[in-house]
């Protein structure tokens, strides 16, 4: 090193990351982690039995949401709230669809705004895929002892409501969370 160089830092050590051991804790205890695992695997049991028809369970999913939702004309905005997806993903799913002709997209009111209808083809295919969605949700039902699955549903309606109203631009993750800790030691003895 020259006469004229700076002094060079002393290198900082990189904060240590987390163990094997705490990752595994994490990853028996991660919520986001459980829950897609969980996610992951209940859809391909799904798919299997929608293989015949032709669709897959989040195809089959946007179909019905679009029936129960069609009463009011659902955007695109509007259908991804109901099933709680990002818009970009949901486009993603109804380009699908509408090349497929089991959807319609046209433009709303405000021209940045698109409806979405479930077409004549849509409706057929929901209704071809209605008793491959019982024989899963049944497969599911049987695989776990009896009233499990409605308890575990209870719990995935009760965590998707929590987690919505922690969501960025509601109440705030942080605040959301800290209202819920209060709450919860409030009820320890």
């Amino acid at each position: 090193m020259g006469r004229d160089a700076a002094p060079v830092a002393p290198a900082r050590s990189a904060p240590a990351g987390p163990s094997v051991d705490e990752c595994l804790a994490m990853g028996m205890t991660c919520a986001c982690y459980n829950l897609r695992r969980a996610s992951r695997a209940v859809t391909q049991v799904f798919d299997s039995f929608f293989e015949d028809v032709g669709l897959k369970a989040t195809q089959f999913t946007v179909l019905a949401a679009l029936l129960y939702e069609s009463e009011g004309r659902p955007t695109v905005s509007d259908l991804a709230n109901a099933l709680v997806l990002d818009q970009s993903s949901l486009s993603r799913n109804l380009a699908v669809l509408e090349r497929q002709g089991l959807i319609r997209l046209v433009a709303g009111e405000d021209k940045r705004e698109r409806i979405v209808t479930l077409t004549r083809a849509g409706r057929v295919a929901l209704t071809r895929g209605y008793p491959s969605w019982k024989q899963a949700q049944n497969a599911i039902a049987e695989a776990l002892d009896p009233k499990e699955l409605e308890t575990q549903l209870r719990a995935l309606r009760r965590l998707t409501k929590v987690a919505q109203a922690m969501r960025p631009g509601k109440t705030g993750p942080r605040a959301l969370a800290g209202k819920i800790a209060r709450k919860s030691a409030a009820r320890v003895p």
